[in-house]
């Protein structure tokens, strides 16, 4: 949430931040989603309190300091990247400014523009693997599995979020692609080459590519790239 303020131009009005939130170190930890810093948080006096979180899921102790101090919760779960206009929908009602409304309309059009679907003459069959030791697969609910979908690629865990997914699972599953999203670089790629098969491996780069936000817009482009570069084999 606070990358998606930033990026629409709300980086001066953020008076407070998580332990996880980034390029916001000099700003007081209020809070997270498990426990809220009272003291701190009254100290910072927001007029809004973002939690990534849907409404009923909000913190009661959270809850009585808005009704106490006049703040008003916007709480907006991040899965996907209908969530993420969800939120840019809200933000011109936290900020009167013109060019706030105007770039969040321009963030909403660069990912209407990502969802765009795009047809493949042959459809790949894809697994979006986190890499590391335990990596996770990103099911078709997910950000990066909606632009997959989106760009022709046949997700292999339909309807699914984030699952653990085994060396085994993926040898079994026997994708077409199996893409690994990397913020940098992502480190040891042999076993997930192994599992996957030679050739099959494509690394999906971009900074906070962990994070939903509307800078993901700019994936679309690179996922339907590499998704066009699949030829069936005979």
């Amino acid at each position: 949430m606070t990358m998606t303020l930033q990026q629409a131009g709300l980086s001066d009005a953020i008076v407070g931040r998580s332990a996880f939130c980034r390029n916001v170190d000099h700003l007081p930890v209020v809070g997270d989603l498990q426990s809220v810093n009272a003291e701190q948080l009254v100290r910072v006096a927001p007029t809004h309190v973002f939690v990534q979180r849907s409404p009923e899921g909000v913190d009661t102790t959270l809850r009585h300091l808005a009704r106490q101090h006049g703040w008003t919760i916007v709480a907006q779960p991040l899965i996907d990247l209908h969530d993420v206009q969800k939120l840019l929908n809200r933000l011109p009602e936290v900020s009167s400014h013109e060019e706030i409304a105007s770039q969040c309309e321009l963030l909403r059009a660069r990912i209407d523009e990502a969802m765009h679907p795009t047809n493949v003459p042959d459809r790949p069959r894809i697994l979006i693997v986190s890499p590391g030791p335990s990596p996770l697969a990103w099911g078709r609910d997910t950000y990066l599995g909606q632009l997959v979908d989106r760009a022709g690629g046949e997700n292999l865990l339909p309807g699914n979020r984030w699952t653990p997914m085994s060396l085994e699972d993926i040898a079994r599953l026997a994708p077409d692609m199996l893409l690994v999203p990397a913020d940098g670089d992502p480190g040891d790629l042999d076993p997930l080459t192994k599992a996957a098969g030679s050739g099959r491996v494509r690394v999906l780069s971009c900074p906070a590519i962990d994070v939903p936000g509307p800078h993901l817009a700019a994936l679309a482009p690179k996922i339907r790239a590499i998704l066009s570069s699949y030829t069936q084999p005979p």
